[in-house]
Protein backbone atom coordinates (compact mmCIF):
# COMPACT_ATOMS: atom_id res chain seq x y z
CA UNK A 1 0.00 0.00 0.00
CA UNK A 2 1.32 3.47 -0.88
CA UNK A 3 1.47 6.56 2.04
CA UNK A 4 1.90 9.49 1.54
CA UNK A 5 3.13 12.19 4.44
CA UNK A 6 1.07 14.80 5.78
CA UNK A 7 1.13 17.40 8.64
CA UNK A 8 -1.74 18.78 10.95
CA UNK A 9 -1.28 21.73 12.89
CA UNK A 10 -1.99 21.35 16.54
CA UNK A 11 -2.53 24.13 19.00
CA UNK A 12 0.32 26.66 19.43
CA UNK A 13 1.01 25.68 15.19
CA UNK A 14 2.69 22.59 17.23
CA UNK A 15 2.93 19.75 13.36
CA UNK A 16 1.64 16.28 13.84
CA UNK A 17 2.94 14.42 11.43
CA UNK A 18 1.00 11.13 9.85
CA UNK A 19 0.73 8.92 6.98
CA UNK A 20 -2.49 7.97 5.02
CA UNK A 21 -3.22 4.98 2.33
CA UNK A 22 -6.22 2.86 1.34
CA UNK A 23 -8.76 3.99 -0.60
CA UNK A 24 -11.43 2.16 1.59
CA UNK A 25 -14.57 3.46 3.16
CA UNK A 26 -13.16 2.37 6.82
CA UNK A 27 -10.86 4.63 8.40
CA UNK A 28 -8.51 2.74 10.22
CA UNK A 29 -6.37 5.36 12.59
CA UNK A 30 -2.71 3.29 14.53
CA UNK A 31 -1.53 5.40 17.40
CA UNK A 32 2.12 3.69 18.61
CA UNK A 33 3.54 3.21 21.71
CA UNK A 34 6.05 5.11 24.06
CA UNK A 35 9.41 6.43 22.16
CA UNK A 36 8.13 4.50 18.84
CA UNK A 37 6.48 5.62 15.77
CA UNK A 38 4.63 5.44 12.37
CA UNK A 39 7.18 2.99 11.28
CA UNK A 40 6.16 0.40 14.34
CA UNK A 41 3.30 -0.72 11.82
CA UNK A 42 5.40 -1.63 8.68
CA UNK A 43 4.63 -5.72 9.05
CA UNK A 44 0.62 -4.88 9.31
CA UNK A 45 0.13 -2.32 6.80
CA UNK A 46 1.14 -4.60 3.87
CA UNK A 47 -1.40 -7.24 5.28
CA UNK A 48 -4.39 -4.64 5.09
CA UNK A 49 -6.66 -4.51 2.06
CA UNK A 50 -6.41 -1.04 0.17
CA UNK A 51 -9.62 -1.03 -1.22
CA UNK A 52 -11.58 -2.14 1.41
CA UNK A 53 -9.64 0.62 4.17
CA UNK A 54 -8.28 4.06 4.19
CA UNK A 55 -5.50 3.65 6.95
CA UNK A 56 -3.67 6.93 9.09
CA UNK A 57 -0.30 6.14 11.10
CA UNK A 58 -0.09 9.14 13.46
CA UNK A 59 3.13 10.37 14.76
CA UNK A 60 1.77 11.48 18.31
CA UNK A 61 2.76 14.21 19.38
CA UNK A 62 6.50 14.23 20.45
CA UNK A 63 7.39 10.83 18.52
CA UNK A 64 8.46 9.98 15.61
CA UNK A 65 8.36 13.44 12.58
CA UNK A 66 5.87 15.05 14.91
CA UNK A 67 7.11 18.37 17.01
CA UNK A 68 8.64 17.57 20.38
CA UNK A 69 7.81 20.97 21.96
CA UNK A 70 9.18 21.46 25.18
CA UNK A 71 5.85 22.36 27.25
CA UNK A 72 5.53 19.39 29.57
CA UNK A 73 2.15 18.18 28.01
CA UNK A 74 2.59 15.16 27.29
CA UNK A 75 -0.09 13.17 29.10
CA UNK A 76 -2.59 10.52 28.07
CA UNK A 77 -4.79 13.34 27.98
CA UNK A 78 -3.32 15.71 25.86
CA UNK A 79 -2.37 12.97 22.95
CA UNK A 80 -5.65 11.94 23.73
CA UNK A 81 -7.23 15.57 23.18
CA UNK A 82 -4.69 15.65 20.10
CA UNK A 83 -6.56 12.47 18.12
CA UNK A 84 -9.74 14.41 18.67
CA UNK A 85 -8.76 17.35 16.93
CA UNK A 86 -7.23 15.27 14.34
CA UNK A 87 -10.36 13.64 13.70
CA UNK A 88 -12.47 16.33 13.50
CA UNK A 89 -9.54 18.35 11.44
CA UNK A 90 -9.89 15.44 8.95
CA UNK A 91 -14.00 15.51 9.12
CA UNK A 92 -13.92 11.67 9.74
CA UNK A 93 -17.18 10.20 10.36
CA UNK A 94 -16.49 5.99 10.97
CA UNK A 95 -13.35 5.34 12.78
CA UNK A 96 -11.71 2.26 14.07
CA UNK A 97 -8.60 3.46 16.16
CA UNK A 98 -5.59 0.91 16.71
CA UNK A 99 -3.43 1.49 19.91
CA UNK A 100 -0.53 -0.23 20.96
CA UNK A 101 0.75 0.25 24.78
CA UNK A 102 0.55 3.96 25.31
CA UNK A 103 -1.22 4.29 22.24
CA UNK A 104 -4.05 2.23 23.82
CA UNK A 105 -4.40 3.74 26.81
CA UNK A 106 -4.69 6.92 24.51
CA UNK A 107 -7.17 5.03 22.07
CA UNK A 108 -9.25 4.54 25.17
CA UNK A 109 -9.28 7.93 26.94
CA UNK A 110 -10.09 9.69 23.74
CA UNK A 111 -13.49 7.84 23.50
CA UNK A 112 -14.11 8.97 27.26
CA UNK A 113 -12.77 12.15 26.77
CA UNK A 114 -16.04 12.77 24.09
CA UNK A 115 -18.71 10.34 26.25
CA UNK A 116 -17.65 12.64 28.97
CA UNK A 117 -18.42 15.98 27.05
CA UNK A 118 -21.67 13.89 25.55
CA UNK A 119 -19.95 14.64 21.81
CA UNK A 120 -21.22 12.76 18.92
CA UNK A 121 -18.05 10.70 18.41
CA UNK A 122 -16.70 9.22 15.15
CA UNK A 123 -14.44 6.37 17.06
CA UNK A 124 -16.80 3.51 16.28
CA UNK A 125 -14.84 0.75 17.55
CA UNK A 126 -10.93 0.12 19.37
CA UNK A 127 -8.63 -1.93 18.99
CA UNK A 128 -5.87 -1.94 22.07
CA UNK A 129 -2.75 -4.18 21.68
CA UNK A 130 -0.87 -4.63 25.20
CA UNK A 131 -2.75 -1.56 26.46
CA UNK A 132 -1.16 0.85 29.45
CA UNK A 133 -4.77 0.79 30.63
CA UNK A 134 -4.16 0.79 34.53
CA UNK A 135 -1.43 1.91 37.39
CA UNK A 136 1.16 -0.05 37.28
CA UNK A 137 5.11 -0.13 38.72
CA UNK A 138 6.53 1.43 36.08
CA UNK A 139 9.32 -0.38 34.50
CA UNK A 140 13.20 0.61 36.40
CA UNK A 141 14.14 2.62 33.04
CA UNK A 142 11.01 4.53 32.96
CA UNK A 143 11.52 5.16 36.85
CA UNK A 144 14.91 6.30 36.34
CA UNK A 145 13.95 8.25 33.67
CA UNK A 146 11.43 9.83 36.28
CA UNK A 147 14.56 11.39 38.59
CA UNK A 148 15.73 14.98 37.85
CA UNK A 149 19.49 14.25 37.93
CA UNK A 150 20.10 10.78 36.76
CA UNK A 151 17.25 11.05 33.92
CA UNK A 152 18.92 13.10 32.09
CA UNK A 153 22.42 11.96 32.89
CA UNK A 154 21.34 8.33 31.61
CA UNK A 155 20.36 9.34 28.53
CA UNK A 156 23.77 11.94 27.71
CA UNK A 157 25.99 8.72 28.55
CA UNK A 158 24.06 5.52 27.36
CA UNK A 159 24.69 5.32 23.77
CA UNK A 160 21.40 4.97 22.07
CA UNK A 161 22.38 1.55 20.01
CA UNK A 162 22.54 0.27 23.69
CA UNK A 163 18.91 1.91 25.20
CA UNK A 164 17.62 0.59 21.74
CA UNK A 165 18.91 -2.99 21.78
CA UNK A 166 18.04 -3.71 25.68
CA UNK A 167 14.66 -2.76 25.07
CA UNK A 168 14.21 -4.78 22.08
CA UNK A 169 14.89 -7.49 24.39
CA UNK A 170 12.59 -6.34 26.58
CA UNK A 171 9.43 -6.29 24.26
CA UNK A 172 10.42 -9.56 22.21
CA UNK A 173 9.81 -12.74 23.37
CA UNK A 174 11.64 -14.22 20.36
CA UNK A 175 14.95 -12.48 20.56
CA UNK A 176 15.50 -13.36 16.76
CA UNK A 177 12.98 -10.80 15.73
CA UNK A 178 15.42 -8.66 17.13
CA UNK A 179 16.74 -8.17 13.19
CA UNK A 180 19.73 -5.73 11.90
CA UNK A 181 16.59 -3.93 10.16
CA UNK A 182 14.18 -3.47 12.48
CA UNK A 183 16.71 -2.39 14.97
CA UNK A 184 17.76 0.64 12.34
CA UNK A 185 14.10 1.04 11.75
CA UNK A 186 13.95 1.60 15.52
CA UNK A 187 16.84 3.60 15.94
CA UNK A 188 16.01 5.77 12.88
CA UNK A 189 13.89 7.82 15.55
CA UNK A 190 15.16 6.93 18.80
CA UNK A 191 17.96 9.40 17.75
CA UNK A 192 16.06 12.40 17.00
CA UNK A 193 16.60 15.77 18.41
CA UNK A 194 14.18 16.29 21.14
CA UNK A 195 12.79 12.79 21.77
CA UNK A 196 14.94 12.64 25.08
CA UNK A 197 12.91 15.78 26.38
CA UNK A 198 9.60 14.16 25.30
CA UNK A 199 10.40 10.67 27.21
CA UNK A 200 11.30 12.56 30.14
CA UNK A 201 8.34 14.66 30.01
CA UNK A 202 5.79 11.50 29.05
CA UNK A 203 7.04 9.71 31.73
CA UNK A 204 6.95 12.39 34.10
CA UNK A 205 2.91 13.03 33.44
CA UNK A 206 2.09 9.52 34.43
CA UNK A 207 0.34 9.72 38.13
CA UNK A 208 -1.20 6.95 39.06
CA UNK A 209 -3.36 8.19 41.85
CA UNK A 210 -5.44 10.02 39.01
CA UNK A 211 -6.84 6.28 37.79
CA UNK A 212 -7.56 4.58 40.60
CA UNK A 213 -11.14 4.39 39.26
CA UNK A 214 -10.42 3.95 35.94
CA UNK A 215 -12.07 0.22 35.71
CA UNK A 216 -15.43 2.00 36.34
CA UNK A 217 -15.28 4.67 33.29
CA UNK A 218 -14.18 1.32 30.77
CA UNK A 219 -17.36 -0.26 32.19
CA UNK A 220 -19.24 2.71 29.83
CA UNK A 221 -17.39 2.18 26.96
CA UNK A 222 -19.90 0.32 25.10
CA UNK A 223 -18.75 0.62 21.40
CA UNK A 224 -17.02 -2.57 19.91
CA UNK A 225 -13.53 -3.29 21.51
CA UNK A 226 -10.76 -5.91 20.70
CA UNK A 227 -8.36 -6.56 23.28
CA UNK A 228 -4.61 -8.46 21.48
CA UNK A 229 -2.28 -9.38 23.96
CA UNK A 230 0.75 -10.93 23.33
CA UNK A 231 1.48 -14.58 26.14
CA UNK A 232 4.90 -13.43 26.82
CA UNK A 233 4.73 -9.73 27.43
CA UNK A 234 6.89 -8.39 30.30
CA UNK A 235 6.21 -4.89 29.96
CA UNK A 236 2.73 -4.85 30.41
CA UNK A 237 1.79 -8.66 31.56
CA UNK A 238 -1.11 -10.52 30.33
CA UNK A 239 -3.23 -10.27 33.54
CA UNK A 240 -3.96 -6.86 32.79
CA UNK A 241 -5.33 -8.16 29.42
CA UNK A 242 -8.04 -9.99 31.20
CA UNK A 243 -8.42 -7.16 33.74
CA UNK A 244 -9.43 -4.94 30.98
CA UNK A 245 -11.66 -7.31 28.98
CA UNK A 246 -13.38 -8.03 32.54
CA UNK A 247 -13.87 -4.11 32.64
CA UNK A 248 -15.57 -3.90 29.68
CA UNK A 249 -18.72 -5.76 29.03
CA UNK A 250 -18.46 -7.22 25.35
CA UNK A 251 -15.14 -7.26 24.52
CA UNK A 252 -12.84 -9.56 22.88
CA UNK A 253 -9.87 -10.79 24.07
CA UNK A 254 -7.33 -12.89 22.21
CA UNK A 255 -4.24 -13.46 23.74
CA UNK A 256 -1.48 -14.69 20.95
CA UNK A 257 1.03 -17.34 22.33
CA UNK A 258 5.00 -17.42 22.52
CA UNK A 259 4.48 -13.36 21.99
CA UNK A 260 6.13 -10.23 23.87
CA UNK A 261 5.13 -6.81 23.98
CA UNK A 262 4.65 -6.08 20.55
CA UNK A 263 2.63 -8.30 18.25
CA UNK A 264 1.94 -6.63 15.36
CA UNK A 265 5.76 -6.52 15.09
CA UNK A 266 6.42 -10.24 16.46
CA UNK A 267 3.17 -12.10 15.10
CA UNK A 268 2.09 -9.87 12.35
CA UNK A 269 -0.08 -12.98 10.55
CA UNK A 270 -1.77 -13.89 13.88
CA UNK A 271 -2.11 -10.33 15.09
CA UNK A 272 -3.56 -9.27 11.83
CA UNK A 273 -5.91 -12.13 11.58
CA UNK A 274 -7.66 -10.99 14.69
CA UNK A 275 -8.28 -7.76 13.53
CA UNK A 276 -9.18 -8.98 10.25
CA UNK A 277 -11.95 -11.18 12.29
CA UNK A 278 -13.02 -8.29 14.39
CA UNK A 279 -13.50 -5.68 11.62
CA UNK A 280 -15.18 -8.30 9.02
CA UNK A 281 -18.00 -8.42 12.56
CA UNK A 282 -18.35 -4.49 12.65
Amino acid sequence: MHLESGYFNYVNGIRIHYKTGGNGHHTLLFLHGFATSHTTWDEIVPLIPEDRFRIILMDMKGFGLSDKPRDGAYSIEEQSRLVRAFISWKALESVTVIGHSLGGGVALNAFLQLREEKETTAIKSIVVMDCAAYPQRLPKFFRRLKMPVIGPLMIRIIPARIMVQRTMEKVFYDQSAITSERFERYIRYFRGKGLAYTMRATVKCIHPENYTNIGEEYRKISIPVQIIWGENDLVVKPKIGIRLHEDMPGSRLTIIERCGHNPHEEKPLETYAVMEEFLSSL
